[in-house]
């Protein structure tokens, strides 16, 4: 699987949890990079840049938006 593609499962199992569907990048790595660097196979020495990257991108993509500068996203 695809990081982007492993990504963006991880935000929808964690935000549809949550009220107003928002989540922060700590509780994102927290809860789900170990199973996206399992799901993705990937042996990268620095995963969670790796996430924070993927994240950015899908919020350029309109998947997700900033709700505050402290690494708060909705998922949209």
């Amino acid at each position: 699987m695809k990081w982007k593609d492993a990504v963006r499962q991880a935000i929808v199992r964690l935000a549809s949890s949550r009220p107003g569907k928002v989540f922060s990048l700590a509780e994102l790595r927290e809860a789900e990079l170990a199973r996206i660097v399992r799901d993705t196979g990937s042996r990268g020495a620095t995963p969670e840049r790796t996430l924070e990257r993927e994240c950015q991108e899908l919020r350029d993509l309109g998947f997700i938006e900033f709700v505050d500068n402290d690494g708060t996203y909705r998922l949209r």
